[in-house]
């Protein structure tokens, strides 16, 4: 790394939140470009940014993905919205630097990847000044014209290839590669077995077989050797597929259909192969070759009219076996048969070294721009003379004086006010809707909703409390933004309001909605008649989004018993306390010691590292305070 570069966190430079959920149906109309991690998937009739942002892909498949909007754009929750701290950022520079990072590499391990800002924030990068910038930035998109209408060629060159090939084998089945006549018209069927029968003997016990994965039959005019499928034994009265050297394989099902899946079986170790049963197999008899049935069943006609025949549900169309035997095919002489195979063979060969030179054309082409990305943000791209001409621009510094100057404005706009100066109102935003007219159903509605997904988990079950009810009530106010009423405070348990409970159980109570039972230690609850007309009273009066917002939140505490549930929305408390107090950025000793030594001398029972354990799970939940609602205080009379 040079002199006047820096290593930095990417938290140290700019900060990400999460765009704003749009339904399709409102994407229908507008002329307002709609973002998502797939890049612009629809459009709108109204925009969320009026400048260019930079985005990266949140969830799915797309996480990590970066792109560059366009100006009056919207950015959906798929997406987190980059904010530099800092005035002018190269944007382009940044995408290609956070693309060649990898983004993706941060996202968590589930079924449903998910990149959170926490993880983005904490991740390394080499930070130049801003003129160098803006120099790998051009010098880039000049070395990358070139490349790109290289690549460009070349995948021209591919689709003439294709062209090809299909005039080839339209000009053999035509007779015009040889001097041969093809008189002879006959059903495919009358020369073929369709779907041909494994032999009955050695099939009433388990036998070895090979077993062909769809992966190994490629598209188009590939055929297969089966040296790399494995060997096992089959099961009795399972439904699969059998076939044996020779035997032309032509994939039935639409998925398979679009990708061209047809193949010969070649080299056969035992004789028989089990596949899948997404095949109809061909087993010529005497009288057809079976490379010249390959060769006419891989042109785009023969297929293309092979869709057309289809039936089935949407999704899972098949290409019916009467269609196969029904098709008519000319069939000359074995002898002319091997005639036309060895001239399609011997200008196809062509096409594949072509073709081959092709793919590894494109791969060095990859792997030069991943190279030349690699020299870019390593500090290794510019000349000299390039690097001079940089020092010479009129907003040259050092990236490490650069990287100050962002954190002194920082500190700045984060600082606590002075002690001389008359304090302000610690709270920086209300609830939605005032204390006095939320109704009291709704608050009941949340703690039905605990009960239900606890009941519906009897292992679960011995963990609900009232207590823990609370804590996940604090969690709805102050994160989901859910107003219940409440007015919590720092209580030796966390941040709880009991008495707005109590007329919460009270109504629970009145209304039928869920049962109060006594507990060894404490109080829990069991539902009770009316509890789904409890349920519909919070779902009715929230959105879509936070229903299911705050079943996730449920789910999470499912397992948690009442310690645990404690430790963590008083962490929560804490955090959010120092926020609204102006702590902006506040570091996890911070967090701990408003947790846990300003909270309640009952908490330091409890072992420090367990905080520091709770602020590392909010983080990993997307659970992190913003500031919303109002401080937590000590109660009037502090208890202990």
């Amino acid at each position: 790394m040079r002199e006047d570069w820096i290593e930095c966190k990417l938290g140290e430079i700019l900060t990400v939140s999460s765009g704003k959920g749009l339904s399709a149906s409102k994407m229908e109309a507008g002329k307002f470009p709609v973002y998502g991690g797939n890049g612009i998937s629809g459009y709108h009739s109204h925009f969320l940014f009026e400048d260019i942002k930079l985005i990266i892909g949140r969830v799915g498949a797309k996480c990590g993905v970066v792109h560059i909007t366009q100006t009056n754009s919207w950015v959906t929750d798929n997406a987190l919205v980059v904010n530099f701290k800092f005035k002018i950022p190269n944007l382009k520079f940044f995408k290609l630097l956070l693309e060649i990072e990898n983004l993706n590499k941060l996202s968590n391990s589930t079924a449903q990847p998910v990149i959170s800002g926490a993880k983005i924030y904490e991740y390394d990068i080499l930070l130049p000044s801003l003129p160098e910038q803006r120099a790998i930035v051009k010098k880039l998109e000049s070395l990358f014209s070139s490349l790109d209408a290289g690549v460009a060629d070349l995948k021209k060159a591919q689709q003439q290839l294709k062209i090809y090939r299909q005039a080839v084998l339209k000009k053999a089945f035509e007779g015009e590669l040889t001097n041969l006549k093809i008189e002879n018209l006959v059903p495919i069927g009358q020369r073929v077995i369709v779907n041909p029968r494994p032999p009955k003997e050695g099939f009433d016990d388990d036998i070895e077989c090979q077993f062909v994965p769809m992966k190994l039959v490629e598209a188009l005019i590939n055929k297969i050797h089966l040296e790399e499928t494995a060997v096992f034994s089959t099961l009795k009265g399972k439904s699969y597929t059998y076939f044996e050297t020779g035997d032309v394989i032509f994939a039935k099902v639409t998925p398979c259909m679009e990708n061209g899946k047809i193949a010969v079986a070649k080299d056969l170790k035992n004789g028989v192969a089990l596949g899948s049963s997404e095949f109809h197999v061909f087993r010529c008899n005497e009288e057809l070759l079976n490379e010249y049935l390959f060769y006419f069943i891989i042109q785009d006609k023969f297929r293309s009219e092979a869709e057309r025949a289809m039936t089935g549900a949407v999704g899972l169309r098949r290409v019916p076996k009467k269609f196969i035997e029904d098709y008519l095919i000319p069939l000359p002489a074995i002898k002319e048969q091997k005639e036309i195979v060895k001239q399609i063979e011997s200008r196809l060969s062509v096409c594949d070294f072509i073709q081959q030179n092709i793919k590894e054309g494109l791969k060095k082409a990859e792997a030069l721009r991943q190279s030349i990305l690699k020299k870019a943000f390593e500090g290794n791209l510019l000349t000299a003379q390039e690097l001079a001409a940089c020092k010479q621009a009129a907003d040259y510094e050092p990236a490490g004086v650069l990287l100050e100057r962002i954190k002194a404005q920082q500190n700045k706009a984060t600082a606590k006010p002075s002690k001389k100066k008359v304090a302000q109102p610690s709270v920086v935003a209300k609830t939605e809707t005032p204390v006095a007219k939320i109704s009291a159903d709704i608050h009941a509605g949340l703690i039905v909703k605990v009960i239900k997904i606890h009941e519906e988990n009897p292992t679960s079950i011995d963990n609900l409390s009232h207590i823990k009810c609370e804590k996940i009530a604090h969690l709805v106010e102050y994160h989901l933004q859910i107003p219940l009423g409440r007015q919590p405070v720092k209580d030796a348990a966390g941040p709880d309001d009991y008495p707005h409970l109590k007329k919460i159980e009270h109504r629970a109570k009145m209304a039928n909605y869920f049962a109060v039972q006594k507990k060894d230690i404490g109080y829990s609850y069991s539902s009770a008649k009316n509890s789904d007309k409890a349920i519909e009273k919070i779902q009715s009066s929230i959105s879509f989004k936070k229903n299911k917002q705050l079943d996730d939140l449920i789910a999470l505490f499912l397992n948690f018993d009442l310690e645990v549930s404690e430790i963590i929305a008083t962490t929560y408390a804490g955090w959010n306390n120092l926020i609204l107090t102006g702590n902006a950025n506040p570091s996890d000793e911070e967090i701990v010691y408003e947790s846990r030594e300003n909270w309640s001398e009952r908490k330091l029972k409890i072992a420090r590292e367990r905080f520091f354990k709770a602020i590392e799970w909010l983080r990993k939940n997307e659970i992190v305070p913003t500031g919303y609602g109002d401080v937590v205080p000590f109660p009037k009379k502090k208890k202990s």
